[in-house]
């Protein structure tokens, strides 16, 4: 007879005053009234019963409720809890159909087993969904606080009666969450093995694969089972194969594939982030004041000044100047702009502190940085022989001063109470501001002169922090290394030797290359062809890849790794070597002979790279006449017939016959 309600083990309370006699009514009333007793669902209304919180009972005139409804009830782990989620798990008549409908690439289809429990996962991600959806609902059996629902509901999950249900969903908050948001697009086909249509998949070539893949390639993102219900209309016409879903899937989500449709679907930024190719700076040889980095940003503390009309806002901003080397802020300003004056501010601090020129600077797009004055300063400011500055390429995320920014703001200026957070876009609770104590406290704001003083503080904070690169020493510390010049070091080729060891997981081989922890260490390879330059074909054809690394542990820090591939017998097969990633130096200053135009080779990949995808995006357009202009075309063509398919049909076919009609 225990329940859960408002998830609190509850009891009826009826067992107190009638079944058990252990006081009046009266009396449970006036308990309940004092907080003796506590009440976790209120009888009112007919066919309500109310209830009180087990571990709530409480010890009267000598009698120990608790122990006298253990008597009568049993230990409550004892006892079997009604789930209030499995009032939700329903049958899912079109789940139960896919699973049992869905063929392997062999024909088979899967276990009466497995299609039970493929099922039931469906019904209880479903019953999930169902509660989220109604906030009364989901407040009422998983709270509130939303950094517990998730937990509330994995223990709900777990608590499902395994004799009553079969099903395989994660038994973790964070997973089983990941699970759900995954299950809610895509829906029945997140329990299907992304592996199981391979085998079909390496069958889909020819016209059959560029038609598949000029269909995916559309921008108005057609899914897997729209473009399959395309080609079917197509394959009778052209007596094609029968194809499945996995099948396509595992066809589409190739490498060679994957990163056609990626540009095409999803445009140039998404192509970046996975597919570009991207340069690894060599910081073996710098040091203090080698190079410096300057940047302005807001800064995230609310405080009071004269012109505001409510009196309280975050509006300052800061201009730093680090030594990227150490991290530490070498020169700093806080204002209401950010022009050449602050720059001009920020820098004379910088050369008090540091007592010298920098060999390389670095600075945004900010127009105070570009002035003819600003510009003049930074030629004298450089180091005369070989000592250069420039802005940070537009989206080229190499601006070290953005990633210091993005820390110290999360270090150290979001730890300071005032702080409105990291930023007006966030989404996670913990990196917003808690706007009621802010309230609650706006007559302790600091004033603009008083922020000075804590900005000082957190200057100091930072500085005497701990370098993430340098054990136990702090970036103070780092900023006082010896400022010597140092040759570089030189990567040389070792003849194949007998390799006596292997990495035990698949390693991923990505836009950047190959990162691997052996024997404790992480290390970035790259394959490189016999010219010693980036292998483009190579990478054109295995981004995204999962390889097995073989390597000489002896030889691993400037040697290379062999890279296997199981075949179709699934046995092993060398595919390449790849070798320690080339590390680049961009301070001109510290460039040996040839680095530049190394660097520049490496930088060209990139370019190299998308000009051949969209090469093969035109083509297959082109081969298929599947494009963005036939997709507007056909889209009015629809509009124009009302959207009656078959008359579409039969004008399309009217027009081929009348275009071969001698």
């Amino acid at each position: 007879m225990y329940e859960y309600h408002n998830n609190t083990l509850s009891i009826p309370a009826r067992l107190l005053f009638d079944d058990w006699g252990l006081i009046s009514y009266d009396n449970y009333q006036n308990l309940c009234k004092r907080g003796k007793l506590v009440r976790t669902k209120e009888g009112r209304g007919p066919g309500n019963e109310p209830f009180v919180s087990f571990h709530d009972l409480p010890v009267h005139k000598g009698v120990d409720f608790k122990k006298v409804c253990i008597e009568g009830l049993g230990e409550p782990k004892e006892v079997v809890v009604r789930n209030q989620l499995e009032n939700y798990i329903l049958p899912d008549p079109k789940a139960i159909k896919f699973f049992a409908e869905h063929r392997k690439p062999c024909g088979k289809p899967l276990s009466l087993e497995d299609q039970r429990e493929k099922a039931t996962n469906v019904t209880i991600l479903n019953a999930i969904q169902t509660v989220l959806n109604n906030p009364s609902i989901k407040y009422k059996m998983f709270g509130r606080k939303k950094t517990q629902i998730w937990q509330n509901i994995s223990e709900a999950v777990n608590a499902v009666n395994p004799k009553k249900w079969t099903y395989s969903l994660p038994g973790n908050p964070r997973r089983l969450k990941a699970k759900y948001e995954e299950y809610i697009p895509n829906k029945y086909e997140v329990f299907l093995h992304k592996g199981e249509g391979q085998k079909n998949a390496q069958i889909i070539k020819d016209e059959i694969a560029d038609f598949i893949l000029a269909k995916y390639c559309l921008p108005i993102k057609m899914s897997i089972p729209e473009v399959l219900k395309d080609y079917e209309r197509e394959a009778t016409k052209h007596n094609w194969k029968f194809l499945t879903e996995p099948a396509v899937y595992n066809f589409l989500h190739q490498p060679e594939q994957e990163r056609i449709w990626t540009l095409a679907r999803h445009g140039l930024s998404a192509y970046n982030k996975k597919y570009k190719h991207t340069l690894t700076r060599d910081r073996s040889e710098w040091f203090p004041n080698a190079y410096w980095a300057i940047d302005g940003t807001k800064l995230d503390w609310i405080h009071y000044w004269d012109d505001s009309t409510n009196k309280m806002g975050a509006k300052l901003k800061i201009d730093v100047m680090f030594d990227v080397y150490s991290e530490k802020i070498i020169g700093w300003d806080i204002s209401f702009t950010e022009s050449h004056i602050e720059h001009f501010k920020t820098i004379k601090m910088a050369v008090n502190e540091a007592q010298c020129r920098p060999y390389y600077l670095t600075y945004d797009h900010q127009g105070g940085h570009k002035m003819d004055r600003m510009q003049a300063l930074y030629d004298s400011l450089v180091a005369i022989d070989k000592g250069t500055h420039h802005p940070n390429k537009a989206k080229n995320h190499s601006n070290p001063a953005e990633n210091l920014f993005a820390r110290i703001q999360q270090e150290v200026i979001t730890k300071f109470w005032f702080s409105d957070g990291q930023s007006i876009t966030v989404k996670r609770d913990d990196n917003k501001m808690n706007a009621d104590f802010i309230l609650e406290n706006k007559a302790h704001l600091k004033t603009v002169d008083e922020l000075q003083k804590a900005w000082i503080a957190a200057v100091n904070i930072w500085n005497d922090g701990e370098h993430p690169h340098f054990d136990k020493t702090s970036r103070n510390q780092v900023y006082q290394h010896e400022m010597p010049m140092k040759e570089p070091l030189t990567l040389w080729e070792i003849m194949d030797k007998m390799w006596i060891d292997e990495t035990k997981r698949l390693v991923t081989y990505k836009s950047s290359g190959m990162k691997v922890e052996l024997s404790g260490k992480k290390y970035e390879f790259e394959v490189y062809d016999g010219n010693g330059d980036v292998d483009l074909d190579f990478r054109y054809k295995n981004i995204g890849k999962k390889f097995k690394v073989r390597y000489d542990p002896d030889f691993i820090e400037d040697g290379y790794v062999q890279l296997y591939e199981k075949d179709a017998k699934n046995n092993y097969v060398w595919i390449a070597n790849a070798e320690p990633k080339r590390k680049h130096q961009n301070i001109p200053a510290l460039m040996k002979e040839g680095q530049k135009e190394q660097w520049l080779a490496d930088m060209e990949v990139r370019k190299l790279e998308l000009q051949r995808t969209q090469r093969e995006l035109k083509a297959l357009e082109a081969r298929t006449n599947i494009n963005r202009d036939t997709l507007r075309e056909d889209t009015d063509l629809i509009i124009k017939m009302g959207g009656n398919v078959t008359k579409v049909e039969q004008l399309i076919a009217e027009a081929v016959d009348q275009e071969y009609d001698f």
